[in-house]
């Protein structure tokens, strides 16, 4: 029931969410209807890929030691900057905007469901420890397997340059641990999740002329709650 209702309630804001956001953005930051379907469909797509990159990493077994570094590698290549510090715009004081350069993202973790202790690590060092994890036969699960619990939600888009944008997916994560047996399941929890999101408009040549299109980064990763 539980999960139901957290289903129902995100389906029940999408669509609210749908409808505001689209007056605006066509409105005020020019972006037509189906470019806003195109874009919120890819934003959809990348955070499905890391979802399903992290159960790929984070699983025992089934995945060698090389298949791993690579869904590594791409899942990096995900994120804006790609793991390393990189560059955006702000607004300055004159109209303009100018460049500001960020530490790399960050993944935000809750210790658990029962102290909620926060850590933020950089994005590579929580990929390789789910590595690490999976591999050390010591490790106090058996295996672990992450799973999305419910669809994208994206919201809060906001330009912030010049044929930037930004924006806020909303996801739902289930953990459970096994323990040493491999068959009981000795810890889960939900965590919902907020991912920001980078959308830049390219302007490329084709053979049909100018044309655009929409590229979509992942940036820092925030906890919002887990139970």
């Amino acid at each position: 029931m539980k999960r139901f209702l957290v289903t129902l309630a995100f389906c029940l804001s999408f669509a609210t969410f749908a409808a505001a956001q689209n007056v605006q953005l066509i409105n005020d930051l020019g972006i037509q209807e189906d470019e806003l379907s195109d874009v919120q469909e890819r934003i959809a797509e990348k955070v499905d890929d890391f979802q399903r990159w992290i159960q790929d990493l984070a699983g025992r077994g089934n995945v060698s030691h090389n298949t791993k570094m690579e869904i590594y590698d791409r899942t990096l290549k995900l994120f804006i900057g790609e793991g390393k510090s990189y560059t955006t715009q702000v607004p300055n004081p004159y109209g303009g905007y100018t460049d500001q350069v960020h530490q790399a993202v960050t993944m935000s973790i809750i210790n658990s469901k029962y102290n909620k202790i926060r850590t933020k690590q950089p994005m590579t060092t929580y990929l390789s420890n789910l590595i690490k994890r999976s591999e050390n036969p010591n490790y106090r699960y058996k295996q672990v397997v992450i799973e999305a619990a419910d669809a994208v939600r994206v919201d809060n888009f906001r330009r912030v340059g010049d044929g930037r944008y930004m924006a806020t997916a909303h996801i739902l994560q289930h953990f459970m641990g096994y323990g040493k047996d491999g068959m009981r399941v000795q810890y889960e929890d939900y965590t919902a999740k907020t991912i920001t999101i980078y959308i830049n408009r390219l302007e490329i040549a084709t053979p049909e002329g100018m044309n655009y299109i929409w590229q979509i980064l992942l940036g820092d990763v925030d906890c919002d709650d887990i139970w």
